[in-house]
Order: C-alpha cells, then structure tokens, then sequence
C-alpha cells in the first residue's frame, strides 16, 4: 500500500517512464547495431539481435546475446551515437513533473547520451537531484543515495518507472512504495516482483498526490 499523505519525495525513472524512448530512439538504433554487425562479418549475432528486437532493453539483450567484450563495446557505441532530437515526453509526464513535490530523476544508460537526453527534454529544472547509472545494480545504490541525500525515510518516497526488474524490484529491496507504468509496446514479463500500484497513465499518480500535498 503506498502512504499517499506521506510522500515526500518522488524517485522516477527516465525512459520509457518519462519519454518514449522505444519507438523514437531504441528501435531505429538497433537497427543500426545490426547493420553495423553484418558489416563486420558478425551475421550470426546480428540475426540474435534482431530476433529479440523490443522483447528486451538494448543492454539486457546484449547481455543475453552472449556477444564477446568486443561486440558488446561495439554496440554501444554504435547505439550511443543515436540522434536524440526525435526523443519526445509522453503527454502524461507533464502532470506528473508537475506535481508540488521534491524530485529526483534516476536513470541507467551511458552518461553522456543520458545527459543529452535530459538537457533534450528541458528536464533539469524540475529535478532536485539527478542520478545516472552504467549497471543494474547501480540503481539500488542510487535509491539509497538519494533517500540519504534529501533525509527521507524510505516509506516517505515513491518510486515511478517501467521496468519492473530494475527500479521496481530496486525499490522493493529498498522499502520504497514503488508504482509501475505499463507503455505501449514496452515488455513486463512474468516476475514475482510486485508493484504497489500499476497504471496505464501517470496522471493517475499525479492526481492522487495533488489531492495529498
């Protein structure tokens, strides 16, 4: 159950959360890496990639691909040269970036091309606190850090993202409240995680809150 009247601080998840990064950047991208690959003679593992093109986020997949310390750099780079102008705000982020609350954005990417999104999407001013992370886990030392930081205890944040087996299942490591948005297209699979809430909108969470601040 998440303590609506005590949130004080809100934790949220950059993409697919805040922008929609898979249909704007991440398919296109992918696209590129396979490309890429074919051209270097990698075609078996192209053909992997592409087989698995949206199940799963680009570095699980890579992951999952058991592709060589040299492909996996390869991809990257390729991935993270990405044109980030289509990048757009979903139409209900708005709501939730407006809410009268302290905010902290926490995402996992490489840092540059975070950066670049953020700075993109005109978000800074509505963050107290901005974290990036290269590694999974580093989300859950994130959540730590952050609620040190801003001196809340962790049943006085909310954690907002899409992916339940990362900030969602961070969050619950954490004792934080945590609620899921479900994105078009965005895979959850099956998981014994449990979100506190799942919503198909993030207005819904912004007007919950607002009736509470």
């Amino acid at each position: 159950m998440i303590p609506w009247g005590g949130v004080r601080l809100l934790i949220i998840d950059l993409d697919n959360t805040l922008c929609d990064t898979l249909h704007t950047l991440s398919k296109r991208q992918w696209a590129k890496v396979c490309v890429a690959f074919r051209r270097r003679g990698w075609t078996r593992e192209a053909r992997a990639l592409e087989r698995e093109l949206g199940a799963y986020g680009f570095l699980h997949t890579l992951q999952k691909a058991g592709l060589s310390d040299e492909q996996m750099l390869f991809a990257i780079r390729v991935y993270d040269k990405v044109d980030v102008r289509p990048l757009r705000l979903f139409p209900d982020a708005k709501a939730l970036l407006g809410v009268p609350l302290r905010k902290a954005l926490f995402s996992r990417g490489e840092r540059v091309l975070q950066r670049r999104k953020i700075r993109h999407l005109k978000l800074r001013p509505f963050f107290d606190d901005i974290r990036i992370t290269p590694t999974f886990q580093g989300k859950e030392d994130a959540l730590r850090a952050i609620l040190k930081r801003h001196g809340v205890r962790p049943r006085q944040a909310l954690v907002i993202g899409d992916r339940i087996e990362e900030e969602i299942a961070a969050a619950k490591r954490v004792g934080i409240p945590c609620v899921l948005v479900r994105r078009p297209d965005w895979p959850v699979g099956k998981s014994r995680v449990r979100p506190d809430l799942v919503v198909k909108d993030l207005r819904v969470v912004a007007k919950r809150l607002s009736r509470k601040v």
